[in-house]
């Protein structure tokens, strides 16, 4: 038996809760941070992953990290404690929750099931409490649950900590992580559904490097954002599709004009424009001093994109001389159009 089947993923339960559902009783008078069930091979994670107000030695290491989860030990344990062999071996099966605070305003908070978990690794120079990275099974690209998603954006250094492990999971793609990513349909890119629906892990991804802010307008409803590639599917290569370098996350209407090429951003981030439709551009309420953060990696992607813009002003502005020269009667010195870079 495995409580996996008894639970929903990404919903709130007390240990009042669990101890209903599991038909564990002795789970509500739990105070550790771990749970052996008696009726399945399940073995119990409890996280808090702010720890104010908990004594320093309480303060653990832990939060995922991409789709594997750094977990603290209890105090007592290291790896050759029988519970840890048990679940290194597979014996037990370790099922995590999670909540971001013990407390709102004086009320204990639920837990998040955030799934099951399988033994990865552990900090070979830690004991008592020993690190130990999981796989997370059951982590979910495709949530439009934002309690969940919360728990998978979180990080020690967002309360000014570091994250004191010696193994280090960032940018690592697990294999089944890159078999669920699909390339996101025009019905999925124009907004009017949950656009991180076919884009998986590099939504996330983007959303962790933006903070979940578009990154223009820092509007933060991360259900509308959209993983825009800067160079576009189409004339990318298999690694370009995938890095994270060559994605902006952007509100519906920055993401259509991007995508559209109707505006760009130069190698300072500020945005640039098609000339040709400039006014229409700004009339649809785009800032013309908007301006992003850009990094190394992106530029080189965005060279690539402004590059198409910079050559159709260009011939905006050939277009606009050789009227000039037509209207003046110097046609003797008009350029044939078929000379012109596309």
């Amino acid at each position: 038996m495995t409580i996996f089947n008894e639970l929903q993923l990404g919903v709130f339960y007390s240990k009042k809760d669990l101890a209903s559902v599991l038909g564990e009783e002795s789970l509500v008078s739990v105070r550790e941070g771990v749970y052996s069930c008696k009726n399945s091979s399940s073995y119990i994670l409890f996280v808090d992953l702010e720890k104010d107000g908990k004594e320093e030695r309480f303060h653990f290491n832990e939060y995922f990290e991409e789709d594997f989860f750094h977990w603290d030990s209890q105090t007592t344990q290291h790896i050759d404690s029988p519970r840890i062999q048990s679940v290194v071996s597979g014996e037990l099966e370790p099922h995590l929750f999670v909540r971001l605070v013990q407390k709102v305003k004086g009320q204990t908070q639920p837990f998040v099931y955030c799934g099951r978990l399988k033994y990865l690794e552990h900090d070979t120079s830690t004991a008592k409490p020993v690190h130990i990275v999981f796989q997370s099974i059951d982590y979910d690209d495709f949530t439009d649950n934002d309690d969940l998603e919360n728990i998978y954006l979180w990080k020690p250094e967002k309360l000014g900590k570091t994250t004191g492990s010696n193994i280090s999971k960032k940018g690592v793609i697990s294999d089944e992580r890159k078999k669920s990513y699909k390339k996101p349909t025009t019905t999925e890119r124009s907004g009017l559904v949950v656009s991180r629906v076919g884009q998986g892990y590099y939504r996330q991804q983007l959303i962790e490097k933006f903070d979940g802010k578009c990154a223009v307008t820092g509007i933060s409803i991360r259900s509308i954002l959209i993983a825009s590639h800067i160079v576009p599917w189409a004339y990318a290569t298999d690694h370009e599709r995938l890095d994270v370098n060559n994605g902006i996350l952007l509100s519906p209407l920055y993401d259509a004009l991007f995508d559209k090429g109707y505006i760009s951003f130069d190698q300072f981030g500020r945005v640039m424009f098609d000339n040709y439709i400039r006014d229409e551009v700004l009339e649809a309420g785009i800032d013309e001093n908007a301006k992003i953060k850009i990094d190394e990696g992106m530029e080189e992607y965005l060279s690539r994109h402004r590059g198409n813009i910079q050559r159709r002003n260009a011939n905006h502005m050939a277009d606009a001389y050789r009227e000039y020269l037509i209207k003046k009667g110097r046609t003797e010195l008009l350029e044939p159009k078929n000379k012109r870079k596309n």
